[in-house]
């Protein structure tokens, strides 16, 4: 049967109308006739795509009738184009096909364009660039489902063997224990590590053991070694009855039970382990009285959770699990089919979200959360134009209600910067322009004193934001790049894959709500060093400017007054400790990841040498900024297992004191050589040569990248512009 249709009935078509024609006749004539139909689509239906490919048995002879629907510019007629030219073979031509597809903003798409792309470049033994374009599409393209990530995940596992170690990520071995099923976790938490830009290898616990997986000293979990354990508990978990004679002992009971699980794991692996709370269930028959009967299930959970959350020491990151629940929506939470046929909780829609949930404490943990928020102005932190509408013209805070929404995002920003975050500006603007509503404004919350960089001209946005990180001393990969432009965003992204760009849309009333979802900020805990990282900032623009006025180095560095505190490991620096052993990147010879249990364990290690190093100066404390680690390699030899050291104290002779720290207390012990190792990595080229420069040897036996300072033949000393405490 023929189909003819006029151009006004083709143009009447929707997506459903075309698709049951195709479907119906499935044919390359029933094609042919209904591609006209397609040509007012902004976007693309997938459906419709796969209907389309089903008339045509022969992709290559195919081409012909998409081409001039390309030429025509359809968004629809592209994506066949490439489906085409992918499906016939044409490695060349679908690769150009999707790259279009892509630069011209996916047509509503984006995730499925970059996953096509994906299987192309895979195919072709591109693993790197099919791992990158994996990445992107994770990352950028709001590929959150958990239907796409499984096809991500599949992708993946045939990918991975194929990369090279660099493009890989930073390798992290992850154990998952449970006491329902967790098999259709690991796919969701592997594409949350991929996309972070770790290489994860997994060890999946058996069904509903996770008692005994801890409890036997032989089981699969100590051999695999894992560098985090998650506990993937739920609230049928805890045993409470309906309503309980005495909550305070049932709570206790389990809450103490829990915490001797903790204690064994960590005794004999150190390691970081994520504890789930326990989601309060929507549907417990208490009802009302959950909220007002200590005794009701609800309560008890909610009780156990405060419990936990006291009891856990510093290498359990308690995940709000029950919070997590809640921003889902708790009556999709749970799918009472899928734990009666599979004892599947929580429901497989929602694995994403528990999955981004402990991605993001494993981030923080392994020292990876974002430290930078980059704001745009117009339209982001105020509503307006500030060089077109004045200062009259633009709205932030009451009476307006876009005015409140912009606000509420100044609000949030102004509350990430008191634990920790810093704040800075990249807008195309005018100075004068863009400082005037934080100088004149009565609305606006934030202040120019708040933020740590300004960058406000006409110049391409990724540039600034490289220089800005280059002025911070941070890399790029530390900010989170929030601006209500979608160019802008696309160019960030494009420019530097390291950024984190919130896909915020248009209306700032989701603004603060998407920032949030992105969970980049989180952090195990708060130190005193978090709280005081603006104050530090700013005291280095005042350091900077001393640096102009004198004539060399040597006067800039006696100008500062710096004096050290310094000392071995101990419970008040471990949580620091650690967290500069996670995030530390540039200034690291080895970049070795050590938990802060195994902090703990090194501490405690009598034949280790351990020293932390805290700096401050004439214009403030730059608080803990050093860390280092000496373990025995041989009788009268020690070699240098962590030497690390914040970035925003370069260029102040510090590295040079804390080599010399480290040489005096070898000599001290008797020790006659000390032997340091770099290992290079994508960042730490900076460290390439401190060895050298601070005296060491090459390795006499030729061990590339290995230096050697002999005590017994060389004198060494100790920069003379710091007064020293040690504690």
């Amino acid at each position: 049967m023929n189909i003819s249709l006029s151009e006004e009935a083709l143009a009447a078509l929707d997506t459903a109308g075309v698709r049951a024609l195709l479907q119906a006749m499935p044919e390359e004539r029933t094609a042919a006739a209904l591609l006209p139909a397609v040509r007012r689509w902004a976007q693309v239906d997938l459906a419709t795509v796969r209907a389309f490919m089903d008339c045509w048995p022969e992709p290559a002879a195919a081409t012909a009738q998409v081409a001039e629907e390309v030429a025509r510019q359809s968004a629809m007629g592209r994506w066949l184009a490439a489906e085409l030219a992918q499906q016939a073979g044409d490695t060349t031509r679908a690769l150009r096909a999707w790259e279009g597809i892509i630069e011209a903003g996916g047509s509503g798409q984006m995730a499925a364009a970059l996953l096509a792309r994906t299987r192309l470049l895979a195919q072709a033994g591109d693993a790197d660039g099919a791992l990158a374009t994996l990445r992107r599409m994770l990352r950028d393209a709001g590929a959150n489902g958990q239907a796409t990530r499984a096809q991500a995940d599949k992708l993946y596992v045939r990918i991975a063997p194929k990369v090279s170690t660099p493009v890989a990520g930073r390798a992290v071995r992850i154990a998952v224990l449970g006491s329902g099923t967790t098999a259709f976790l690991i796919p969701m938490l592997r594409m949350a590590a991929v996309r972070d830009g770790f290489a994860p290898v997994f060890y999946e616990g058996p069904y509903g053991a996770f008692r005994q997986e801890i409890l036997d000293a032989e089981s699969g979990l100590f051999a695999f070694k894992p560098d985090f354990v998650i506990l993937a508990t739920h609230w049928r978990d805890a045993h409470f009855p309906a309503f309980s004679n005495e909550p305070e002992k049932a709570v206790e009971e389990v809450a103490k039970e829990f915490q001797q699980l903790w204690a064994a794991l960590l005794a004999r692996h150190p390691c970081t382990l994520v504890q789930n709370n326990f989601d309060v269930p929507w549907d417990d028959p208490s009802g009302h009285l959950g909220q007002v009967e200590a005794g009701s299930r609800p309560a008890c959970l909610r009780r156990l959770n405060l419990r936990l959350t006291e009891l856990a020491p510093h290498s359990v990151l308690v995940a709000d699990f029950d919070s997590a629940a809640a921003s889902y929506g708790k009556a999709r939470w749970a799918s009472p089919r899928q734990w009666f046929m599979s004892k599947q909780h929580p429901a497989l829609e929602c694995l994403p979200e528990v999955a981004d949930l402990w991605m993001a404490l494993i981030r923080a943990a392994a020292g990876l959360s974002k430290k930078v928020l980059v704001l745009d102005l117009d339209n982001t932190l105020w509503a307006g134009t500030i060089g077109e509408d004045g200062l009259q013209g633009i709205r932030v805070g009451a009476p307006s209600a876009e005015g409140e929404a912009h606000a509420a995002l100044q609000r949030y920003a102004l509350e990430l910067k008191e634990r920790g975050v810093l704040l800075a500006v990249c807008s195309k603007n005018n100075m004068a322009d863009a400082r005037l509503p934080f100088e004149k404004h009565d609305g606006m919350l934030l202040s120019l004193d708040d933020f740590v960089a300004f960058s406000a001209n006409w110049e391409n946005k990724a540039d600034n934001l490289k220089r800005m990180a280059q002025a911070l001393n941070l890399g790029v990969d530390s900010f989170v790049f929030l601006d209500d432009n979608p160019v802008e965003r696309a160019l960030v992204r494009q420019a530097l894959p390291g950024v984190a760009v919130p896909e915020v849309g248009r209306d700032p009333a989701e603004y603060v709500e998407i920032l949030h979802r992105g969970r980049w900020f989180d952090s195990p805990r708060i130190s005193a060093e978090d709280r005081k990282r603006h104050a530090s900032y700013k005291a280095n623009a005042a350091r900077d400017t001393l640096q102009a006025t004198v004539a060399d180095m040597d006067s800039f560095l006696r100008h500062l007054e710096m004096r050290v505190t310094r000392g071995a490991f101990d419970a008040t620096v471990l949580d620091r400790v650690a967290q500069l052993l996670g995030k530390t990147n540039q200034f690291n010879l080895t970049t070795r990841r050590h938990s802060l249990e195994q902090v703990r364990r090194l501490a405690e290690t009598p034949s280790v040498w351990t020293q932390w190093f805290r700096l401050e100066d004439k214009f403030g404390d730059n608080g803990l900024i050093g860390v280092m680690i000496a373990t025995p390699a041989e009788a009268d030899t020690w070699e240098v297992d962590t030497f690390l050291m914040s970035c925003r104290v370069i260029g102040r002779r510090m590295e040079d004191y804390m080599a010399a720290t480290l040489l005096d207390a070898a000599r001290q012990r008797g020790i006659r050589r000390v032997i340091g190792r770099y290992l290079p990595t994508a960042k730490n080229g900076m460290v390439a040569k401190l060895y050298e420069r601070l005296g060491f040897a090459a390795d006499p036996s030729g061990q590339k990248e290995v230096f050697v300072f002999d005590l017994t033949a060389k004198a060494f000393s100790m920069p003379e512009y710091f007064q020293t405490k040690v504690s």
